[in-house]
């Protein structure tokens, strides 16, 4: 494998992906790694998403358009990945962005690894249908060895954002189409990255350079099928690694009360209605455990305000408690704001001091 300047295939899945693909090929064809192929896969697009990409094609021979009938995200990339050269691959959905610098900074990271073998990962901002940002990913700072870190919690939380050696994503199988089939489409990319997880060490690059776009209808927005494609596999965990089963039910449950906190939070409540006989029936000992935990953190947060109003100065954070500075994203502004007030590093525009716990 080349650890100096090795070909990145970019592999972006694209179904009716007419309105947001044109953006998505900006902030990959603006990278600043210049060794690129881009295989943009329609999988059986009904709009003009076709004729988009091959149009782009014509002014960047960087650019390669593929086609298959439709047959869901993860057939699209293992379409992409069987015909990648690049000695990585890279995928990034159709509607999310990138900072320019990300490719770069991946393959600098995953150089550190002997031959390269390794993958790369970062933070991501949360950005709406306008790119504008509206939230971030936890900043974890996981690396090496962290298959039992990926088994408590998808801390990559999507699948525009890793650096993967092509090798090891195809002797891993590639992304799980059957997932697809059994109607629990959503967790193929958490189940590649713990296969490669099992095999491989990671490397963070500490900064927010993926723009991941929620929007009410992409996948990652229905709760019920998220939670079957979690729970298959979860399931696999369980048989393969019982010493983890506790961690994946524990992961299962938190799965399920981030889906029911942001139908809450969202104002839908049909869906949170639907989330609470699933925490009650499947989860009982930890919603107790979780809700007490909760309500402790909220008394003990209040007492900590009331202490600095009365002192004037900044409460102490806990005895113990991991610190690190981090630049995050300011909610309200453009992604593309962002990258071009900070055009050599990430997006993160100010730092404070974060206790970083589970």
């Amino acid at each position: 494998m080349n650890t100096g300047t090795p070909l990145v295939s970019v592999v972006i899945p694209a179904y009716n992906a007419e309105k947001t693909l044109a953006q998505t090929l900006r902030s990959v064809t603006d990278q600043t790694y210049e060794q690129l192929e881009i295989l943009v896969v329609d999988d059986g697009s009904r709009d003009g998403t076709f004729e988009l990409a091959k149009q782009y094609a014509l002014s960047d021979p960087r650019i390669r358009v593929l086609r298959q009938e439709n047959g869901g995200v993860a057939r699209a990339r293992n379409h992409g990945v069987r015909e990648a050269r690049g000695s990585y691959v890279a995928p990034i959905d159709a509607d999310d962005l990138w900072h320019p610098r990300k490719i770069e900074l991946q393959v600098q990271a995953v150089g550190k690894f002997p031959m390269g073998r390794g993958v790369a990962y970062n933070w991501y901002a949360a950005i709406d249908g306008s790119d504008v940002i509206f939230g971030h990913s936890r900043p974890v700072i996981h690396e090496g060895d962290v298959f039992e870190a990926m088994v408590r919690e998808n801390f990559i939380g999507n699948g525009s954002t890793p650096l993967m050696p092509r090798a090891e994503v195809l002797a891993c199988g590639g992304y799980d189409a059957g997932l697809r089939d059994q109607g629990a489409e959503g967790c193929e990319d958490l189940k590649l990255y713990l296969a490669l997880a099992e095999r491989l060490p990671f490397a963070l690059v500490p900064d927010f350079l993926t723009g991941y776009r929620f929007t009410a209808g992409n996948m990652s927005s229905n709760a019920s099928r998220m939670l079957r494609s979690h729970a298959l596999v979860m399931a696999d965990v369980k048989r393969r690694r019982p010493d983890l089963a506790d961690a994946a039910t524990v992961a299962e449950f938190d799965t399920t009360r981030w889906y029911f906190k942001k139908a809450f939070n969202g104002g839908d409540y049909g869906q949170a209605k639907k989330l609470v006989p699933i925490l009650v029936r499947e989860f009982p000992s930890m919603l107790a455990i979780r809700t007490v935990r909760d309500l402790w953190r909220t008394v003990k947060r209040q007492r900590r305000r009331l202490l600095k109003r009365l002192s004037g100065k900044s409460p102490v954070a806990a005895k113990g408690a991991a610190q690190i500075e981090v630049a995050l994203p300011v909610s309200g502004i453009s992604f593309y704001d962002l990258i071009a007030a900070a055009p050599a590093g990430g997006i993160g525009s100010f730092t404070e001091p974060r206790v970083d716990r589970l």
